[in-house]
């Protein structure tokens, strides 16, 4: 599988297209993809759905994709990483830490194919922001301030999509229950945060009732809960990265490539599951 790099923290490119010449391949950043005009197929991870004018997808870091062409079709690529989102001294704010817990939900909410916008307002304000960013780009003098705000701004509206889907999926639960999934899904890879006794005081709950209160809601354990999501994580990565265990084991915050195999085949034995990656 080839993988694509980019040495470039942030770029935006436009191409008019009769035919996908690339083969499906990955690459080491995020790729967001506006179709401004054209009608195919996108393909991620083997799966496939329609795109259309103004459809929107978000590519994870190495996750397997491209597309099938049916009318020419006008892409506008927008690839970045991490080091965008660094400190930026001329407005004194640091997105690095944000970006760096959003980079576990961007990864793990979109990995089936389709249009990740379901706001009709929301589609609006996103295609606006990413003209501005092409606007912004074509000046010989362009502001990387402007272009990390405009970033910061579409990247909390994509989040807002992911979030809205989560709680469609999980409407037989209250809303307390909710918030509780959502903040150990914002914050899965930080152990500081997902203690009993910290998430009891951010939903003002006994820190002795949390467990109970997550079993009763969610008829799991508040462990096994965080176990799987984490175990979901670095399966996928494992499955389509390309990225070598050890690396997998730091990105998600494991002990070391033994640990985190471990914890994946324990996980996958109890569920009554075999693992073939490790077979």
């Amino acid at each position: 599988m080839h993988i694509e790099n980019s040495l470039q923290p942030f770029d935006i490119e436009k191409e008019v297209l009769t035919e996908w010449s690339r083969r499906p391949h990955q690459h080491n950043f995020f790729e967001l993809v506006f179709i401004e005009r054209g009608t195919g197929k996108q393909c991620i991870n083997s799966n496939i759905l329609p795109y259309k004018d103004e459809s929107i997808f978000l590519l994870p870091p190495y996750d397997c994709h491209s597309f099938e062409i049916e009318s020419a079709t006008t892409f506008v690529f927008i690839r970045f990483n991490a080091l965008f989102f660094k400190e930026d001294k001329r407005t004194m704010m640091d997105y690095s830490q944000w970006f760096s817990n959003l980079h576990y939900i961007l990864s793990s909410y979109n990995r089936i194919p389709g249009d990740i916008i379901h706001s009709d307002s929301d589609r609006a304000v996103l295609i606006s922001l990413i003209r501005s960013m092409q606007l912004e780009k074509e000046q010989s003098n362009y502001s990387e301030s402007i272009l990390r705000t405009n970033m910061v701004a579409m990247l909390n509206i994509l989040i807002r999509n992911f979030e809205n889907r989560f709680l469609e999926k999980h409407q037989d639960k209250d809303m307390q229950t909710r918030d509780v999934l959502q903040y150990i899904q914002y914050n899965l890879f930080d152990n500081s945060k997902l203690k009993t006794n910290v998430i009891a005081s951010e939903f003002n709950l006994s820190p002795n009732y949390v467990g109970e209160y997550f079993k009763k809601k969610t008829g799991e354990s508040l462990k096994e809960y965080i176990l799987k999501a984490r175990v979901n994580v670095a399966q996928s990565r494992i499955e389509y990265s390309g990225q070598s265990l050890k690396e997998i084991a730091y990105d998600l915050g494991f002990t070391d490539a033994s640990h985190m195999t471990k914890v994946i085949k324990k996980y996958y034995d109890d569920a009554g599951t075999s693992c073939s990656t490790f077979a």
